[in-house]
């Protein structure tokens, strides 16, 4: 029973832990809308829970976004495109392994 217990309170950490990665700056029900978004397509095989993050071009690797988060609102962004592992794989290397997600908004370009 201590294991259970004990496995229960790890795997929610973890769960808890890894959405914080993909919070957006935004308030309230739109602070982890890109998070939801996230576990939404790894329940649905087209990623993992840890893919690469494309932000307008710019990659962001998973191992990068556990130092910090991604700084983004929701009504910034237009689209959410998820890439498989094979297309992630082609692009990205190994690093795409675990899918890739990219990120279209409508920020200025510079």
């Amino acid at each position: 029973m201590k294991k259970i217990l004990t496995l229960t309170i790890l795997f929610l950490s973890v769960s808890i832990y890894s959405q914080n990665r993909y919070e957006l700056n935004d308030e309230g029900n739109d602070k982890i809308f890109l998070s939801d978004s996230i576990s939404k397509m790894a329940n649905e095989n087209l990623i993992s829970d840890k893919p690469i993050v494309v932000i307008d071009g710019i990659p962001y690797r998973y191992q990068d976004l556990e130092t910090k988060k991604l700084e983004l609102y929701k009504d910034e962004i237009i689209s959410i495109i998820p890439i498989d592992k094979q297309k992630g794989i082609n692009i990205y290397g190994k690093f795409g392994e675990s899918g890739v997600v990219i990120i279209t908004t409508n920020r200025i370009k510079e």
